[in-house]
């Protein structure tokens, strides 16, 4: 019976942990270069049923891509982390309105990642080209 009774406590006790690990920090401030000194933005990090991270980017005041990167047509996310050898992954582009204020909700398989965010010709830019402007760590460091 005792045995028992400390398998159920186990069980309970790795639920909360993975429901802990799965939870999210506070939302992460981003870091803006003097590029684009009145933007700024937060991203909110949590946990997936399977194993991923689901990243949560808003921003407001971004300046036009082409004034702070000539060429460029629209703002690209990157991620980067040692489980991919530091490489610089494309997430997506950041959907800008008519108010400069821009989103984007994606998934990445990395627990500890750098986000950052240039100005780039094109959303299928496989590699940065343009400065970051925007950036932050998960989690804080």
């Amino acid at each position: 019976m005792k045995f028992q009774h400390t398998m159920v406590i186990a069980f309970v006790l790795s639920g909360v942990m993975a429901i802990a690990s799965c939870a999210s920090q506070g939302p992460l401030l981003l870091v803006a270069s003097q590029d684009i000194p009145a933007a700024e933005g937060t991203v909110k990090v949590t946990g997936t049923d399977d194993g991923n991270s689901q990243i949560q980017l808003e921003v407001k005041h971004l300046a036009l891509p082409e004034r702070v990167n000539p060429g460029a047509t629209v703002y690209v996310v990157w991620v980067s982390g040692p489980a991919f050898g530091d490489e610089q992954h494309n997430m997506g582009a950041l959907k800008v309105d008519e108010n400069l204020n821009g989103n984007l909700t994606t998934l990445t398989p990395l627990k500890v990642f750098n986000l950052s965010v240039t100005a780039e010709p094109s959303q299928a830019s496989t590699a940065p080209t343009g400065r970051v402007l925007l950036s932050t760590s998960y989690p804080k460091r």
